[in-house]
């Protein structure tokens, strides 16, 4: 049950908040005109990401650790990196473009994450993820007129990830101890 938690913990933080994080601080780079200051937020996000998919443990040995860190940083880094280009790069065609493009980019999300990184997802979470993604592109694009906003959200889901991961290894530490 304890090793549920941490390894929960740890992932949310590691797997979630800090890949948001990353985008954000992307976002916000960009839309000042250093769009590679962005890419490498977001690169950083995706390593993040990549280790935090080893917090179950059930990479059996190197190789195999090795393939879950570069396989999963790199869908992290690909989704980040078409949703920085699309926000940054591509004029504001509308909220039903926008919805339209999260909606199929959170079903792709959903395929790669279950059918190619081998995720456990029952198949009633892709219209969950669909909405997710519908969601997350407009909401996106709208924050992107509030530029300070996003710099201060940035932050904040740093310190809760960072907030989750000490959680994480704190109940790690204590399973081991006791």
């Amino acid at each position: 049950m304890w090793e549920d938690l941490y390894v929960l913990a740890l992932q949310i933080g590691m797997q979630y908040l800090i890949p948001a994080a990353g985008l954000l601080r992307a976002l916000y780079s960009g839309l000042r005109g250093r769009l590679p200051e962005g890419v490498r937020d977001i690169v950083g996000a995706g390593l993040v990401a990549g280790l935090g998919a080893l917090a179950d443990g059930d990479a059996e040995n190197f190789g195999d650790a090795v393939l879950t860190v570069l396989s999963n940083a790199v869908f992290i880094v690909g989704l980040l990196s078409f949703t920085l280009v699309y926000l940054i790069r591509i004029p504001n065609w509308g909220r039903w473009v926008d919805g339209i493009l999260g909606a199929v980019i959170g079903l792709i999300a959903w395929a790669c994450w279950v059918y190619l990184l081998g995720n456990d997802w029952p198949v009633w979470t892709a219209p969950l993820v669909v909405i997710a993604g519908t969601l997350s592109y407009i909401g996106l694009r709208m924050l992107l007129r509030q530029v300070a906003a996003l710099a201060r959200l940035a932050m904040r889901l740093i310190v809760a990830a960072l907030v989750f991961a000490a959680l994480g290894a704190a109940v790690w530490l204590l399973v081991q101890i006791f």
